[in-house]
């Protein structure tokens, strides 16, 4: 069992819609082009440029996948 955490911070919905497409290609990009395909843990960050200089960035979101027991996944289901 995987469990995927993404933190997401916006000004507004489109932004969320937006950031999550971006978020999404990323994952895709990692998960599905690694050599290693039994690796446990994936994790990355999603930077969107500013208008302070032009050439600035802040991370707006960041992801984390990670194999976590079944025994997770059924106490995660109980909570709910």
């Amino acid at each position: 069992m995987r469990k995927h955490t993404i933190t997401v911070y916006t000004n507004d919905e489109y932004s969320l819609y937006e950031i999550l497409n971006d978020v999404r290609a990323e994952i895709d990009r990692k998960v599905f082009s690694r050599d290693n395909v039994w690796q446990r843990k994936f994790s990355g960050t999603w930077e969107k440029f500013g208008k302070k200089d032009g050439w600035s960035s802040d991370i707006v979101a960041k992801w984390e996948s990670n194999v976590v027991p079944n025994s997770e996944f059924i106490q995660f289901q109980k909570e709910s």
